[in-house]
């Protein structure tokens, strides 16, 4: 029992320390820093813990960085979930909550998803973790959409796992690739956007026209 005990103690000690870190992270990084540029040393300053802390949970920077994307990934689902756990009750306004719930997410993390969608591009275990997380996301759509069909909500004829990949990769996408070089006021006018496509497929009832919430 007692050993059970501590091993529950050192994963929240880690889940504690890796939210340290993604926050230390995020604001060297929003003040100009470049993830590659951080030290081991600079990262663990700015979170409060030392360097020898920092090698007890993590066996590199690399290492480092697909925890906290995996952190990052967490956020974006809990946003996502305002839709996928109610998606019986056939409601836009659920869908619509979900997605501006995931643009926040992806502004508060833009920095760190830049650094992974950089490092992603030469590190096989960077790119592995991003691939492995999009597959996860794709996996709960994808339930998302039979449970849909199967309550007679959403289009029977659509193929399940294709619409899940494309929507879930067009969400990513979009927001990786606008959010950093948008302003936040654009924001609005990208969680419609990005709500009238997903609506319209899963459903095919266009959402033009009705009133903003």
């Amino acid at each position: 029992m007692a050993e059970s005990k501590k091993r529950i103690s050192r994963d929240e000690r880690r889940i504690i320390i890796e939210r340290q870190l993604l926050a230390a992270a995020e604001r060297l990084m929003a003040d100009g820093a470049s993830f590659t540029e951080l030290s081991v040393e600079r990262l663990a300053r700015e979170a409060g813990i030392s360097r020898a802390t920092f090698y007890i949970y993590f066996e590199d920077k690399g290492h480092l960085l697909r925890q906290l994307t995996g952190q990052a990934f967490a956020d974006f689902t809990d946003a996502a979930n305002n839709w996928w756990t109610v998606v019986d009750r056939h409601d836009p306004a659920d869908t619509e909550s979900s997605v501006r719930g995931i643009i926040a997410a992806f502004r508060e993390h833009q920095h760190l998803m830049n650094a992974v969608g950089e490092m992603a591009s030469y590190t096989p275990g960077v790119a592995d973790t991003l691939r492995a997380l999009m597959d996860s996301v794709i996996t709960e759509v994808e339930g998302v959409i039979d449970a849909g069909k199967a309550a007679g909500i959403i289009r029977s004829d659509l193929p399940s796992h294709a619409t899940a990949t494309a929507l879930s990769w067009m969400v990513e996408r979009t927001c990786s690739q606008v959010i950093p070089a948008g302003d936040p006021d654009y924001d609005e006018d990208l969680a419609r956007a990005m709500t009238e496509i997903v609506w319209s497929t899963l459903y095919c009832t266009p959402l033009t026209g009705r009133p903003s919430q």
